[in-house]
């Protein structure tokens, strides 16, 4: 799942207002932010939607699968990955504002024999530390090992998470610390079913989409559905695979689209009276207060520097995404892609500060060092990095996907022919590269450390 980026804006209110109704001069100005991402193919389809003051607008860029496939439109789905956890707190804040849980109950009022025996996890883990990612649970559950790697939380069962809670040990005392867990988010979803005694999918519909009248968004997609569905991308832009979901839907299951996601935007920024509109505001209030380089917290929204606006990506194997919302400022962006690893998390920010009257200027992407594709399949295989632990390199039609184990592929960008820079991490590979054969090492370069990893497969 998408990890956090660091998400500062700062926006000064007095000084910025939102586009009027006859005022479109914001949709040529988002086409050159975009373009950038298509031209230098990061991006295979891109739909963006925005409100501004009243105004909705859409827009969608690319092709869903490359030259001579169709653009994508209001109705495309897409997975929204990580964008689901804060449904999965929404759901949260509605069964504590109906009286069936309260923030700080302990897990253990619903599995209550994890609370007699493993009560560090059962009775010292409550449900708001599952929404505020500081619960001590790792990022995923150490026992998770993916039939297919491509679709890692496919198997991932609730007998295989309840053994893993059983044995569990949190990193650190809850409450105290941050660690962004998918785990954590994924066990809030499954609690709240469990009490519900149906699955995520469905109270997920009960609860918001029917009430919401999100009519596109939810896990499991009809027939005619899956013919909207846009198809996955990795980084390189090559076919990848949707990903399913079992016990951990709540961290990450949900598809949507740009209509439903402006309907979820509209009701976030003015909630409709009832029981969905005071879950929207429970959640949205601050939890959590920004500390040690963390930002502050909603119930499953990220606050940004600027205090007013919550926001949250997410990513898949094949698809990213992201939604900012401003509620002093009457404004939203969403953005959803195919291409997963596309690096339009900074896109979808810059959109969103060019419609609070912002000047932001395109990105500039560096022109990329050319690698022979037979030089680069050379360098294709598995290196050792420490027992256990392996990086895995793939060449496809000349690009590098590169995977450490237990990780998601991540892109890798040609500096020279045997130096390659990873898209989205501040990382690099050196690989020693013979005259002729494969590559018998590469060297990971990150944070200042230098990790030799020897070839452990041709």
């Amino acid at each position: 799942m998408r990890q956090l980026l660091v998400f500062s804006l700062s926006i000064v209110l007095g000084a910025v207002q939102g586009f009027a109704e006859d005022d479109y001069k914001y949709e040529k100005k988002i086409g050159t932010l975009v373009e950038p991402y298509l031209s230098h193919n990061k991006v295979n389809a891109v739909s963006v939607g925005v409100i501004s003051n009243g105004v909705v607008w859409t827009q969608h860029y690319g092709t869903l699968a490359g030259k001579g496939t169709p653009a994508p439109d209001d109705k495309t789905l897409y997975e929204i990955g990580s964008i689901s956890k804060v449904f999965t707190s929404l759901l949260l804040a509605d069964a504590v504002n109906s009286g069936r849980l309260k923030l700080d109950d302990s897990i253990s009022v619903i599995m209550k024999e994890l609370g007699e025996q493993n009560p560090k996890v059962g009775n010292g883990i409550t449900f708001q530390h599952l929404s505020l990612h500081n619960s001590g649970l790792p990022v995923m559950p150490l026992n998770i090992k993916p039939a297919d790697p491509a679709n890692p939380f496919a198997d991932y069962d609730r007998e295989l998470l309840n053994q893993y809670l059983l044995k569990a040990k949190p990193a650190r005392k809850p409450g105290e610390g941050y660690e962004y867990s998918n785990l954590a988010a994924g066990l809030l979803g499954d609690l709240l079913a469990r009490q519900a005694g149906v699955n995520y999918e469905t109270l997920l519909n009960q609860k918001l989409t029917e009430p919401l009248k999100l009519t596109d968004t939810g896990i499991t997609l009809s027939t005619e559905q899956a013919q909207r569905f846009a198809p996955p991308h990795n980084a390189a832009m090559l076919p990848d695979k949707a990903w399913d979901f079992d016990s951990l839907a709540g961290c990450g299951a949900i598809r949507s689209n740009v209509h439903d996601m402006l309907l979820f935007a509209k009701a976030s920024l003015d909630p409709p009276d009832g029981e969905v509109g005071k879950a929207i505001d429970l959640a949205w209030k601050q939890h959590k207060p920004s500390e040690d380089g963390h930002l502050a917290m909603g119930l499953g929204w990220m606050i940004a520097g600027d205090r007013t606006t919550r926001w949250h990506n997410g990513q898949t194997g094949g698809y990213q995404s992201m939604l900012l919302i401003n509620r002093p400022l009457k404004s939203a962006t969403v953005l959803l892609c195919n291409t997963a690893g596309s690096g339009v998390d900074g896109l979808a920010e810059q959109i969103f500060q060019t419609i609070v009257g912002l000047n932001v200027q395109p990105k500039n992407f560096e022109k990329e060092f050319e690698v022979d594709p037979k030089v680069a399949q050379r360098l294709a295989g598995k290196y050792e990095l420490a027992p256990g632990v392996v990086v895995t390199i793939q060449i496809k039609k000349g690009r590098m996907m590169a995977q450490l184990t237990g990780q998601q592929f991540l892109a890798v960008i040609p500096k020279s022919e045997t130096e390659w820079k990873f898209q989205l991490v501040d990382a690099t590979l050196k690989f020693e590269l013979p005259k002729t054969g494969n590559s018998t090492k590469v060297t990971l370069h990150q944070a200042g450390r230098v990790m030799p990893c020897p070839r452990i497969q041709k």
